[in-house]
């Protein structure tokens, strides 16, 4: 039985949002394996892993509309800048993850 409070359907730009992360965290997963992390030591390609795979599960509750899911992944990008900048293999794109954590949250009301 559908939800009586899901009226309206996710915006078409959230659907290109989530795909277009989905896809960058299944390549983010293959170029861990490359060795590109080998100098920051064991720690980091293994939590890097890690958060990836949280951003999955973050991913997963938002395309459900649940709250619980932009909280995961709200989580999961403040902490890929932190664990990165700890290894020594801080860069500004890590901060990249900001900007869509921030536009799930404005849709927060909008979620179960």
């Amino acid at each position: 039985m559908p939800d009586p409070r899901d009226t309206s359907p996710q915006p078409l730009w959230m659907k290109i949002l989530i795909a277009l992360l989905f896809g960058a965290g299944l390549l983010h997963l293959v170029y861990m394996f490359t060795g590109a992390y080998a100098p920051y030591g064991n720690f980091y390609p293994a939590a890097m892993a890690l958060l990836t795979v949280m951003g999955f599960a973050g991913l997963s509750g938002v395309v459900s509309a649940e709250k619980w899911g932009a909280w995961v992944f709200g989580v999961a990008a403040l902490l890929v800048p932190l664990v990165s900048f700890l290894a020594g293999a801080f860069g500004v794109g890590h901060l990249l993850l900001l900007l869509p954590a921030g536009l799930f949250f404005s849709r927060l009301k909008d979620m179960k």
